[in-house]
């Protein structure tokens, strides 16, 4: 069947028509009018279309008010956003980021939609001027225009959005500052891999989806010019003159993107995973590294001999290039690095490696700090003695007793006080307490809007607003029924130490995530108090005012809440608080940091203040081993919110860091020097636990520095378990106040033990230090190979092991209690290590866990008492001595009494028996005293005498000591 004679289908007939053709034909072809003499006796051509009527105004108008429906939400968050960031005096740095934001859309748009719809209009036009005058004009058809344009809107819109959301890497790439140290491979500056590379990788992929969907597009619209051919399958793809140069030029501009993309892998060898070690290998050097120059060369060959058939046509060569590509990936990318990795790394594997595992461990203790950690000896001896123990008054008197897990619930049901209130994370923390430092625990009563027993709208927005007081209690201090011994309790807010709190109202906090309309003409519900309650207005700063109706209008649009506009209560002096959530308050500020899990409040100057870690992180230092999907991190930033008015700052700890300089480049003013923060603020700084927790990780593999011992994991550590509600769990890092040092003063520290990978016994410490002008210091202190200490998880074995222990738990689980075991600290004493574990009771028909018991163990003793004083006191006391005076005093006889002096009075020579039995007695009532009072010195001075007594007593009864 030829052209002239071709049967055009039905479907296609009825389409034409319907655009206005003219598709008679005629039948006879034997004269008269309807043969047509002009045409020879052939059947008419038929008409061209009338020209497409012009889309009807109507149709306009609701596209355009669809359109202004569809972004009013839009409008009104940003002006309400604009508001809030007014509010906090950080609309610049909005601005600045909004602003980057837009211009990378309007950019990536104008980009994407030139591009798309540029080359799908020249297609569409190009294929029009050469459809055959026989074939059906199906690109002329009136809605080919509309559906090029949506479709490629909508495209250019979706690659638009897609770019803009990566405005950050703009952002760093604009303000870049150098690190300082250049990549062992290719000598560029680490910069490069941390702001650069970054955006490279974005554009080429970018670009090259771009032109993937932009060259389908154009196929398509050159296929419909020639549907009718390849339904009879004669269309030969790629010969005509019309098709061949367009997709020519956008095959070329595709696989040269694609030749950029093996430049960029080139240096993405230093984040390969070939190795024994992460980053770039012997066969990645040797192997890869020339494949992928190879690859890269034949596929920009590849790309001219493409564009050659912009001019004229050649398949052929283009074939052969690509054919070279395919086999030189498949050998040279694929065959020999294996070949090489098999038979000539492996057998030789350290000597091959040892260069590459060298750079991989100095980028990886870079990374993540591990080159700053300073590295000490700790000698060790055996036994705690009367001495240690009076050195380290200040530190016994921190160790921590009260599990945060178990004290939550114990907060909940002593001080939460009303349903509606609850508690959340329970933060640690050091204040000076009558010119002591104390370790305590505390927690703000937070608002539980879903316990609120009369849910209205009025309680939930305008009366029920904010959280109320703060709970504290020392760590290592209970009362006769296994409570904590609290500092501040009850509501309002009442203090048993010089700790005053002046503004107790908690309006932003950790679980405040509600919207809130405050200093309405509502009073604002503070605390119960008796049969009645407490109201308050609130008078700070937080919070957007509501002094015009179209402010109102906008929140009430935002929140879609009719009754912000009705209500008679919210007046031009209402504010409404919104991004109360303190972690979600500084993310909407600054959304490039990444913030520490544990948030922590501080009682300072009378008013209650957040303070976040923040973090710097990327997954682009070379070399480096990643860890939780990043391999470089620094705590750059301290944020304070203040619980009461909402105000954010931002504190600079880390000033060498260059993402930090780049943000700070980026938003002038944003950043405040450490040096700004209150006095008091810095006192309360804490080394946050999320990144101690990654550097102890990777620590435990990369404190080996030399490349044979690495290789051969010779040292490979551990963190230790312990035993924690009967199952095994990795120990936590944990706070603990003592000294580094003999010489040195008590400090707020937070340490991890370590053991090794395949033994329970403990090897090292480490240590980072909290106060200034330490604050940020990593101290290693390393145990003797020679010396056998206990791990944590031995302890917990030998505790399970000690008959009085196992006999009480097991009477105590059999009388309807449920036994939890708290967690076990190991707290260095001089040179020796003291293993604590509080031990708890709790009910089976109770919420309260009670502290019952306290296991005090060093290496060679485990006693567990009522308080850790008895504990200890029980520990140093050795047995027989316990039982002479048992003997010669009765057991319970003793009571306290005060104690005078920290020294003993002098011992009697010439004391007859009965004298010495009632000094002995009375030294040892004195030490029991002191040891309550947690008075180490007074009480290593009792035990003396009493040991002097006892042993003038052997020698006058005629017993061997």
């Amino acid at each position: 069947m030829g052209r002239d004679n071709f049967d055009i289908p039905e479907v296609f007939r009825k389409a034409m028509e319907d655009a206005g053709w003219d598709m008679n034909r005629n039948q006879g072809g034997q004269g008269g009018d309807e043969g047509g003499d002009d045409n020879g006796g052939r059947q008419p051509l038929p008409r061209r279309p009338a020209e497409p009527r012009r889309p009807n105004r109507t149709i306009w108008l609701l596209g355009i008010f669809f359109i202004l429906l569809l972004s009013l939400n839009w409008v009104v968050e940003t002006y309400t956003e604009w508001l809030w960031f007014t509010e906090l005096t950080y609309e610049n740095v909005w601005l600045k980021q909004w602003g980057i934001e837009v211009l990378s859309f309007v950019v990536f748009f104008v980009l994407a939609t030139a591009v798309l719809l540029g080359n799908w209009h020249v297609a569409r036009r190009r294929g029009i001027a050469n459809t055959p005058p026989y074939y059906p004009q199906l690109l002329q058809f009136p809605g080919i225009p509309w559906l090029i344009n949506g479709l490629g809107l909508f495209l250019a819109f979706v690659f638009a959005s897609t770019a803009a959301a990566q405005w950050e890497r703009f952002l760093l790439f604009v303000n870049q500052v150098p690190y300082g140290t250049a990549d062992p491979i290719f000598g560029r500056d680490i910069s490069f891999y941390l702001f650069s590379l970054p955006v490279y990788e974005l554009l080429q992929g970018w670009f090259s989806s771009l032109i993937f969907f932009t060259l389908i597009g154009v196929l398509v619209i050159y296929l419909l010019n020639y549907l009718p051919d390849i339904q009879q399958g004669r269309w030969q793809a790629g010969l005509t003159a019309v098709t061949r140069p367009h997709l020519a030029l956008l095959g070329a501009f595709f696989l040269a993107l694609w030749a950029v993309n093996y430049r960029l892998d080139l240096f993405n060898l230093l984040y390969s995973g070939r190795g024994v070690v992460f980053g770039a290998s012997y066969t990645d050097m040797h192997a890869s590294l020339y494949a992928l120059w190879a690859q890269l060369g034949l596929m920009a060959l590849l790309a001219l001999v493409v564009a050659v058939n912009i001019f004229r046509q050649s398949v052929k060569p283009a074939l052969v290039v690509a054919g070279l590509w395919l086999l030189a990936s498949f050998v040279v990318g694929g065959v020999y690095p294996g070949l090489l990795q098999r038979y000539a790394v492996e057998p030789n594997e350290i000597a091959r490696e040892s260069e590459y595992i060298r750079h991989n461990i100095t980028y990886t203790r870079m990374a993540f700090g591990l080159d700053q950690i300073e590295i000490r000896a700790f000698p060790y001896s055996e036994e705690i003695n009367q001495q240690d123990l009076q050195e380290n008054e200040a530190s016994l008197q921190n160790v921590r007793l009260w599990d945060y897990r178990p004290l939550r619930a114990t907060y909940t049901q002593l001080q939460a006080l009303r349903p509606y209130y609850q508690f959340g994370e329970i933060d640690i923390d050091r204040y000076d307490v009558d010119g002591q430092m104390r370790q305590v625990m505390l927690a703000v009563r937070e608002l539980d809007k879903s316990k609120l027993p009369n849910p209205t709208w009025v309680n939930q927005n305008l009366e029920f607003t904010h959280g109320y007081g703060l709970v504290m209690n020392p760590v290592d201090e209970v009362t006769r029924d296994g409570q904590p011994e609290f500092y501040i309790q009850d509501l309002p807010p009442v203090a048993n130490v010089p700790l005053e709190i002046t503004q107790p109202e908690i309006y932003y906090g950790e679980l405040s995530n509600e919207v809130v309309f405050v200093a309405s003409d509502r009073e604002e519900f503070s605390y119960p108090s008796g049969d009645e309650n407490v109201y308050s207005t609130y008078a700070g700063e937080g919070g957007v005012p509501l002094d015009n109706y179209l402010k109102r209008l906008a929140f009430a649009i935002r929140l879609a809440d009719a009754n912000v506009l009705l209500s008679d209560e919210i007046t031009t002096e209402t504010k409404v608080q919104f991004h109360r959530t303190i972690t979600e308050r500084v993310m909407q500020i600054t959304p490039f940091l990444s913030l520490d899990a544990d948030p922590y409040v501080v009682l300072w100057n009378g008013r209650l203040v957040w303070i976040l870690d923040a973090y710097t992180i990327s997954n682009k230092f070379p070399y480096a081993t990643p860890i939780n999907g990043i391999n470089y991190i620094r705590n750059t930033v301290k944020i304070t919110v203040d619980a009461y008015d909402g105000t954010v700052n931002y504190y600079l700890t880390d000033t060498e860091d260059p993402l930090i300089q780049a943000y700070a480049n980026a938003f002038p003013g944003l950043f405040h020097p450490l040096s700004d923060m209150p006095e008091g603020l810095q006192a309360h700084l804490r080394y946050p636990v999320d990144l101690f927790s990654i550097q102890t990780q990777q620590y435990l593999t990369y404190h080996m520095q030399d490349v044979r011992v690495f290789y051969n994991k010779e040292d490979l550590r551990a963190i230790p378990n312990e035993i924690l509600e009967g199952e095994q769990i990795r120990m936590e890092p944990y706070y603990v106040i003592l000294p580094l040092s003999k010489d040195s003063e008590p400090e707020f520290l937070l340490i991890q033990p370590f053991t090794p990978a395949s033994k329970p016994n403990m090897v090292s410490w480490i240590a980072a230090r909290n106060d200034p002008p330490h604050y940020g210091e990593l101290v290693e202190y390393e145990l003797s190979k020679q010396e056998l200490v206990y791990g944590p998880i031995q302890v917990e074995g030998r505790i399970d092991q000690e008959p009085d222990v196992s006999q009480q738990f097991s009477l105590w689980d059999q009388r309807g209690s449920s036994v939890i075991r708290g967690n076990l600290i190991v707290i260095p004493i001089n040179d020796s290590f003291l293993y604590v574990e509080p031990v708890y009771l709790q009910s089976d028909t109770s919420a309260l866990p009670e502290l019952k018991r306290v296991i005090v163990a060093t290496n060679s003793r485990i006693v567990m008492r009522d308080t850790l004083d008895e504990a200890l006191a029980a520990l140093l006391l050795d047995a027989p001595a316990v039982a002479q005076i048992e003997a010669t005093t009765g057991e319970g006889d003793a009571t306290e009494t005060a104690v005078p002096a920290t020294t003993a009075p002098p011992v009697n020579l010439d004391a007859s028996v009965e004298e010495l039995v009632q000094t002995a007695n009375e030294h040892f009532n004195a030490a029991e005293a002191a040891q309550r009072a947690g008075d180490w010195s007074t009480y290593g001075a009792e035990l003396d005498a009493l040991e002097q007594n006892l042993q003038q007593l052997m020698e006058l009864t005629g017993e061997t000591p």
